[in-house]
């Protein structure tokens, strides 16, 4: 996915990998160029989003009763593939995030957008 974001911001910039003067631009610099995110970044925000959404919602609530399931089988060889949990806990560390920020909207969405996530 990252690949073909760094191909796609290349190609939206008009420069080119042959060149050896251009080899040397970074996609960070071309995408500050064309003032957009990293499909990266992207998918973190709304995944913490929609994260604060479901911890907003009541225990009882069928969301948070799918969150806490566990399914009964095999394992198979090699590592688990990573949970959904896991992706939130690693980005929640990544922008400076606690489980409470969920409950404040003010805090969750500053740290969201890359602001000191105590006001």
């Amino acid at each position: 996915m990252e690949r073909t974001e760094k191909m796609m911001v290349r190609w939206m910039c008009g420069v080119s990998l042959k060149n050896q003067r251009e080899r040397s631009i970074s996609t960070e610099n071309l995408r500050d160029r064309l003032g957009i995110d990293s499909v990266t970044d992207v998918v973190q925000r709304g995944r913490l989003r929609w994260f604060g959404h479901v911890e907003r919602k009541s225990k009882d609530d069928w969301v948070s009763a799918c969150r806490e399931l566990e399914v009964d089988g095999r394992l198979g060889k090699g590592r688990p593939r990573k949970t959904w949990m896991e992706c939130v806990v690693d980005d929640m560390r990544k922008v400076g995030l606690k489980r409470e920020d969920a409950q404040f909207r003010s805090t969750r969405k500053a740290g969201l957008m890359g602001k000191a996530s105590n006001p």
